[in-house]
């Protein structure tokens, strides 16, 4: 039975993360800042049309917001809290990955290889994610690090976006992960606080994770090939999630 008052703290949630009040919001989606406060109290919900708009606003898609997508096979097995900060252990199945790899060991050092990221980054993203097909919903951009809490020339990286199939158009590298357990956070006000921040990007979450967040709860660095990712909600990647991948000790 679909439960309205669930929505509405999924609406919530989601608003927040956007970093969006709820009269910024309503203005984008054309509503009365009143309406968006019932729908998120759970009083009444958004039309089909609304909804639309809704998801568009958000950067979600409307079966997430509903809940009614199996959320990527994802499961979360336990929470744990750290002051106000939400650690959540998940187990992520088989997931396929496609869009733009580079491996250390095709440069002629480190710096050539970090070099060709940072250059990517700043005008070639767009235009691969515009090349896949079949990507999963909700569409998020992900930044994935391989190996690079080993040697140098074992590292790659990749930006890419899940996919349910791994036939891809020719010019696009596709990254199979197996299955792992993972901890993930999210980069909120509370996370940030672990870190003596306001705000913080993902990637400053891991060293936090691995250095201090597993050892105290009994988690390793998985060896089964699995890496970490940094998952991103809002399209100028200010905010969203660090996965990092672990086997209990």
């Amino acid at each position: 039975m679909f439960d309205q008052i669930d929505f509405g703290k999924r609406l919530k949630e989601f608003r927040e993360r956007r970093k969006l009040t709820q009269k910024e919001a309503a203005v984008k989606i054309g509503v009365s800042e009143q309406a968006l406060s019932k729908w998120e109290n759970g009083v009444c919900l958004p039309d089909v049309y609304h909804l639309k708009y809704l998801a568009r606003v958000l950067n979600v898609s409307a079966d997430c917001l509903l809940d009614t997508e199996n959320d990527g096979g994802e499961k979360v097995v336990d929470t744990i809290k750290v002051g106000g900060a939400v650690f959540e252990i998940v187990e992520k199945p088989e997931t396929v990955f496609a869009g733009k790899m580079f491996y250390a060991k095709d440069f002629s050092d480190i710096s050539a290889f970090n070099s060709a990221i940072d250059a990517f980054a700043a005008d070639g993203e767009d235009a691969v994610y515009d090349l896949l097909t079949d990507a999963v919903l909700p569409v998020y951009d992900i930044h994935l690090s391989v190996n690079f809490w080993l040697s140098e020339k074992k590292r790659a990286y990749g930006f890419v976006r899940e996919v349910s199939a791994e036939a891809q158009p020719e010019g696009v590298d596709v990254y199979k992960m197996p299955a792992s357990l993972y901890i993930r956070a999210y980069t909120d006000k509370f996370a940030a606080q672990l870190l003596a921040k306001e705000q913080c990007e993902i990637w400053e979450l891991f060293s936090y994770i691995r250095d201090y967040f597993m050892p105290a709860h009994g988690f390793k660095m998985a060896d089964n090939g699995a890496q970490e990712l940094e998952v991103f909600d809002s399209s100028d990647h200010s905010t969203g999630y660090a996965y990092m991948p672990v086997q209990r000790c």
